[in-house]
């Protein structure tokens, strides 16, 4: 039992490690999100066109900041990126209400909430559709500044 324990240690400290952040850092940055997306980039966040800021800070940690409206705005930390294929990519957050298993897929250049899945196993979107009313996620631009 003490090997096991001393086992999840090792791994939780290898996750959480610099080099877990580098490679985080890279997995964003070769998906091509680093930055801000909008659904319109020629305009300013607001409700009907809210943003999203990925960054890598100073530590390597990746903070994802939603701007929209005030009771929704926040920032969260991204962690455990991965590549699943050229197109979609995966990562851990916590978010407002649970953890969340979250994937991303890129279309037509265009980035897309594809699957979020609560740790109940809650998923709350399928195939870029809201599980709760079936329609699509938005496509967001990535933006030039």
């Amino acid at each position: 039992m003490r090997d096991v324990s001393f086992a999840v240690l090792v791994i939780a400290a290898l996750l959480t490690s610099p080099r877990a952040q580098a490679a985080d850092a890279d997995v964003l940055k070769q998906f091509g999100m680093e930055g801000r997306v909008a659904l319109d980039c020629s305009a300013p966040y607001s409700q009907s066109n809210p943003d999203v800021i990925y960054g890598v800070s100073p530590q390597g940690k990746i903070p994802r900041t939603l701007r929209m409206t005030p009771h929704l705005d926040g920032t969260f930390a991204m962690r455990n990126l991965r590549m699943l294929s050229p197109h979609t990519m995966q990562f851990e957050e916590t978010g407002r209400q649970s953890e969340l298993t979250i994937t991303v897929a890129r279309i037509d250049g265009k980035f897309r909430s594809w699957r979020p899945v609560r740790a109940n196993g809650e998923v709350l979107i399928a195939d870029g559709k809201f599980a709760s009313s079936g329609n699509p996620t938005q496509a967001f631009e990535k933006c030039n500044y």
